[in-house]
């Protein structure tokens, strides 16, 4: 591939492997999972292991672990590893979000690239996958981090980082901070991702030739439009970025797509895991889609009317009853 690698972004409660797959067959090269506890997979928690659980169609996988104890995450490192399926191990140096805080992961280590590296250094010696870190530019203005993490994942041996460009105090809210992952970019001979604000594909083309960077990670944008990444390999490809995907008729009949490999995945789960997934498989596949069905539609008429219409859904045949009339071309609208 002579082009910047598209990654789907990690994402809890969202990146699922039905969605992963629906990424995977919109364009996307590589896929990663929502964060899975390092303690919580050490302990033997079933429902962590749900979390690894992948369907075929997703192709190249990355599990990222999230932790702040460099053993613990060895040792989880050396379990995905058994576990089988991913090409490689990510740490989660980067999320804002309370519990992942609380067990000294995500935007904690922002504070202590020393203990980064450790991390790294420990896990490589556990596994022969390849070890990232998604981190981000630091945790508040004025406290720029990310030099700090790419040279000590650097001196343990990791293997690249994809670097969100933004503060982790700001959210998903404000700016990328283009010119400092230009710099974080320059500043490694390690494959950097760059990562933030990416909804359509003049964003991506504007953050790679702003940062040089071997590959662009599409976090939120990619919610509900599984098209976005062909849309950035168009336009990487000088072609001009196809929007068919986003016409109503193309997002029903996506939808369901979406909606059969959900039920596919729980139907897997419950046979995987009974002692932790219910038998209402179908119930729990509509409840994992509520997010994704809004944004199929996001912007069109009578969107707005599914946040409310969702809650009643029960059945994959009540979302497609719900959506399905925003597919009619309004005249044609009995």
């Amino acid at each position: 591939m002579n082009r910047p690698a598209l990654h789907l972004a990690p994402m809890a409660d969202v990146t699922d492997a039905p969605m992963r797959a629906m990424s995977r067959r919109g364009g996307a090269d590589v896929c990663t999972t929502e964060m899975v506890s390092a303690e919580g997979l050490v302990r033997g928690s079933l429902r962590t292991r749900t979390l690894m659980a992948r369907l075929p169609e997703e192709g190249p996988l990355v599990v990222q672990l999230y932790g702040g104890d460099p053993g613990g995450m060895a040792a989880a490192a050396e379990l995905a590893e058994a576990h089988g399926g991913f090409v490689g191990i990510d740490v989660n140096a980067g999320c804002p979000v309370p519990k992942v805080l609380k067990c000294g992961g995500g935007a904690a280590l922002l504070r202590n690239p020393a203990l980064v590296g450790r991390m790294v250094a420990a896990m490589k010696a556990r596994t022969r996958l390849p070890v990232t870190v998604k981190t981000r530019i630091g945790p508040a203005p004025g406290e720029v981090a990310v030099f700090d993490i790419i040279h000590a994942v650097e001196d343990a041996g990791g293997d690249g980082l994809a670097v969100h460009g933004r503060f982790a105090s700001a959210g998903h809210a404000g700016p990328v901070d283009h010119d400092l992952l230009k710099r974080a970019v320059a500043a490694t001979r390690l494959p950097v991702v760059v990562n933030g604000g990416v909804n359509a594909a003049a964003d991506a083309l504007a953050l790679l030739r702003a940062t040089g960077a071997a590959g662009v990670m599409v976090g939120r944008g990619a919610i509900g439009n599984p098209w976005l990444f062909g849309e950035i390999a168009a336009a990487l490809d000088g072609a001009p970025a196809r929007a068919a995907g986003r016409c109503a008729a193309a997002a029903l009949d996506a939808l369901k797509e979406h909606l059969a490999l959900a039920v596919a995945f729980q139907t897997m789960l419950r046979r995987l895991y009974p002692d932790v997934v219910p038998e209402d498989v179908e119930a729990r596949a509509v409840a994992s889609f509520r997010l994704h069905l809004f944004n199929y539609f996001k912007g069109m008429p009578g969107a707005s009317a599914l946040r409310r219409d969702m809650a009643r859904c029960r059945s994959v045949a009540d979302v497609i009853e719900i959506a399905s009339p925003l597919a009619v071309p309004r005249g044609d609208v009995p």
